[in-house]
């Protein structure tokens, strides 16, 4: 029998809409939480599908992205994953570590960690 470990951080992801109806796309990360990627902002949440209850219950943070970097509404968001690696439509970069996620505005930024746009804390 072989066993196949992976070093995927994205155990799942699927799009999903917000309680207001947005579209988003949600990951959900090895640690249970989930990550909401918005056209707008960046969410952390307890759960998967904590995004879509209308009071908010789960929500742990967010970060607003810059005006002058939106992700395109196109789905899927999240177009493909690899261990702490995250491709978005638009050519955007998330880089998912222990203690928090960056995004970035190209695979060349991320690959040189440089002109980190935000980041997002994963910690309770």
């Amino acid at each position: 029998m072989i066993i196949q470990n992976s070093s995927d951080l994205i155990r799942h992801h699927q799009p999903q809409v917000l309680a207001n109806g947005t579209p988003v796309h949600e990951a959900e990360l090895i640690n249970g939480h989930a990550v909401i990627i918005g056209h707008d902002s960046l969410s952390l949440y307890r759960r998967p599908g904590d995004c879509a209850d209308p009071l908010g219950n789960g929500f742990i943070r967010s970060v607003s992205l810059p005006d002058n970097h939106r992700i395109p509404q196109e789905a899927p968001m999240l177009q493909e994953h690899r261990a702490g690696f995250a491709g978005l439509v638009g050519g955007y970069v998330l880089l998912i570590g222990l203690n928090d996620i960056r995004l970035f505005s190209s695979r060349e930024d991320a690959l040189r960690n440089r002109n980190e746009l935000v980041r997002l804390a994963l910690g309770d």
